[in-house]
């Protein structure tokens, strides 16, 4: 039986944790540990860390109570607020479930010196292996990192490596009279997939540095699209405090200003002929010191348009060529565009230093500049932009009939958008038809410089029987027609009454170039002077509408329409509108008179005849005595007698009334009966 238990504790022995790595973080404040255990890590209730024989921390990885484990294989644990030392050696102690303890292999941090040479611009650094033999399971290199005073921690990226059998460095200041800090790891490798970076102690040094940096790169000389000459350069060393801008001119190396943060810079100085202008730029280090110049002076590519040629449709560009390209001249390439720079087309490259640009079209704004590249594709550098519009004085492609509207029932009017504020033109034509299809010559005038819109008056025109087209054409200084326009008509507005509605009709405004967005059906009855809107409708194929106007029997008998078409928004940024003819449609008068009323009575104390749709136009209303004297006399048909005479009630008698009116037709037409007044 014993030899039984012994074998059974034989093979459930559990073997203490190995110790794999250790790594100093947060100048030196902080360590990370990193271990194994081949052993049943369930039952391994608590690590606990010890630094320097301190114990530091502590972690649990079994709970009884809950049947969780935290350790297992492999582990590692960051441990703060580590006694401060030189050297630091690092054990773990772990406790099993019946409290025994079993202790890891002591590990130690590798030492690393760092000795200031050479009047303290160099840093020369010397560290430990930290082992005798490094296996496989180590890193190839030494990472080596470095952090200046004022950066707040060490970067992610090692400055530099070297070989594993390498067990020193050394390193030039590459700042001003500053504290070096620098930590060196290897990395070590367990188990199947754990890794471990092995950092040396924090080593410093006091640093300065005198040397002048080497001289930077200026990438390019280029121009912007606001046309601004603008450098590009880059540093060939880092932490360079500022870039130098000199000016060549003729008088010798002139500076112009001095840069900070950034690697670019624009020149201030504007040159309206952009002139070329040649530059040579300069570093500063932090400790003031300066390079030498760029080898070479380089400059910006000036564009100018040399010719540019309507008939042909087509412009020659011409630009100076770019002296010593970073990396030397491959080929040009030629941009152009058409909508103001938002978007480029690349016309083509180029080994000359002019271009013939074709296929252009008349009354078009376009912008060219050329892009230099560089052998390699690393380096462009762009001209000046300038600006291309052919303008032909043998060619006027444009005209546009922007409406054609009735004016105040007397003419129409026909107004006319071209292309004459940009590109001259000898005549503008007018051509009239009355079925859209033959076309004969109207009017014409004379071309206005530097004006686009133009005015037809139309006073022969029978615009409340018949439909007029028009269109218009140029004739150019080549002595021919072009620029045909839109076809275009007035609105024929044609109404008739329909019981106590008024039914108008009218052709749809056709042709124009943003389509019609709403009809105003507008009105005016007697009693008013202006005309207002009655109704909007939107766009059909029949264009119709019923006015029901039975509230309106005492306005009169006339109802006045002219109808208004209101435009979308069109490509010329324009919203027109186009009037029709005026109407008058009238409803026929209905009259009942009463043959007695009370004028003290609470209802029909007044005696009037009910009017609907009596016109004031030849409208007279009398009363008589019976002995012939008028005692009311009123042409508004709205208006009635109070049964008084200057101010006196009349006596209970019977009265003669005398009516006159006018029909639809014009005839006038007449009533007379009497009237008892009746108190």
């Amino acid at each position: 039986m014993g030899i039984l238990m012994v074998f059974t504790l034989s093979c459930f022995a559990w073997e203490p944790p190995k110790m794999q790595c250790l790594k100093l973080m947060n100048n030196n404040t902080r360590i990370k540990m990193a271990w194994s255990s081949n052993g049943d890590c369930i039952h391994f209730k608590v690590y606990y860390f010890y630094v320097n024989n301190i114990l530091c921390d502590s972690l649990f990885g079994y709970n009884s109570a809950t049947q969780n484990f935290t350790l297992c294989d492999y582990g590692s644990k960051d441990i703060n607020n580590i006694p401060v030392a030189t050297d630091y050696y690092c054990h773990i102690m772990a406790l099993d479930s019946n409290d025994n303890a079993y202790y890891s292999d002591t590990i130690h941090s590798i030492s690393l010196t760092v000795i200031p040479q050479a009047n303290n611009t160099l840093a020369y650094l010397e560290w430990e292996s930290p082992t005798s033999v490094l296996d496989n399971s180590w890193g190839s290199t030494f990472d080596i990192y470095k952090k200046r005073d004022f950066e707040p921690d060490f970067p992610p990226e090692p400055f530099a490596s070297v070989p594993n059998t390498q067990l020193h460095y050394t390193d030039t200041s590459d700042v001003c009279d500053n504290i070096i800090s620098y930590q060196v790891s290897i990395t070590n490798f367990y188990g199947t997939n754990e890794r471990c970076p092995f950092m040396t102690t924090i080593g410093s040094a006091h640093l300065v540095d005198s040397a002048s940096p080497a001289a930077p790169v200026l990438d390019s000389v280029t121009v912007t699209p606001d046309n601004e000459v603008m450098l590009g350069f880059h540093g060939t060393e880092p932490y360079m405090m500022a870039f130098i801008i000199y000016y060549i001119s003729p008088n010798g190396t002139i500076p112009l200003d001095t840069i900070y943060g950034q690697t670019y810079w624009i020149d201030p100085v504007i040159d309206p002929n952009f002139d070329s202008r040649y530059y040579r730029i300069a570093t500063m280090d932090s400790c003031g010191n300066v390079s030498a110049l760029t080898d070479d002076q380089q400059c910006n590519m000036t564009l100018h348009l040399q010719h540019a040629d309507a008939c042909h449709k087509n412009a020659t560009i011409q630009w100076s060529t770019y002296a010593n390209l970073h990396g030397g001249i491959h080929h040009f390439e030629v941009m152009l565009s058409s909508d103001q720079g938002t978007s480029w087309t690349n016309l083509g490259s180029t080994t000359s230093n002019n271009f013939l640009i074709e296929n252009l079209q008349l009354n078009q704004q376009y912008i060219a500049y050329v892009r230099v590249v560089n052998n390699g594709g690393t380096v462009t550098a762009s001209t000046n932009r300038v600006n291309i519009d052919i303008q032909a004085d043998e060619s006027q492609d444009f005209t546009y009939i922007r409406s054609v509207s009735v004016i105040d029932n007397e003419y129409i009017r026909i107004k006319v958008l071209t292309s004459g504020d940009t590109l001259p033109f000898v005549s503008l034509t007018l051509q009239r038809s009355e079925d859209g299809v033959h076309f004969e010559n109207f009017k014409t005038k004379s071309y206005t410089p530097g004006t686009a819109d133009y005015v037809f008056a139309d006073s022969n025109a029978n615009f409340s029987r018949n439909t007029y087209y028009y269109r218009t054409f140029l004739f150019n200084t080549c002595e021919v027609e072009s620029g045909y326009s839109n076809i275009s008509h007035n609105i024929l507005l044609r109404g008739e009454n329909n019981a106590q509605n008024n039914v108008l009709s009218w052709p749809g405004y056709e042709n124009w170039d943003g389509d019609v967005a709403f009809y105003y059906v507008m009105r005016k009855v007697e009693s008013e002077e202006l005309f207002n809107t009655t109704a909007q409708l939107p766009p059909g194929t029949v264009n119709s509408y019923s006015d029901d106007i039975s509230a309106l029997y005492e306005t009169g008998s006339k109802f006045s329409y002219y109808i208004e078409a209101q435009e979308n928004t069109n490509r010329y940024g324009l919203e027109e509108t186009s009037l029709s003819n005026q109407i008058t449609v009238t409803q026929p008068p209905a009259i009942y008179i009463p043959n007695a009323f009370r004028p003290l009575g609470a209802n029909n104390n007044v005696f009037k005849p009910v009017n609907s749709f009596v016109s004031v136009d030849g409208y007279r209303f009398s009363v008589f005595a019976r002995t012939g004297e008028c005692i009311f006399l009123t042409t508004n048909p709205q208006e009635g007698w109070d049964g008084r005479i200057n101010g006196v009630l009349a006596p209970m008698n019977v009265y003669v009334y005398h009516m006159e009116y006018k029909m639809p037709d014009g005839t006038q037409m007449e009533r007379t009966g009497t009237v008892t007044l009746v108190k």
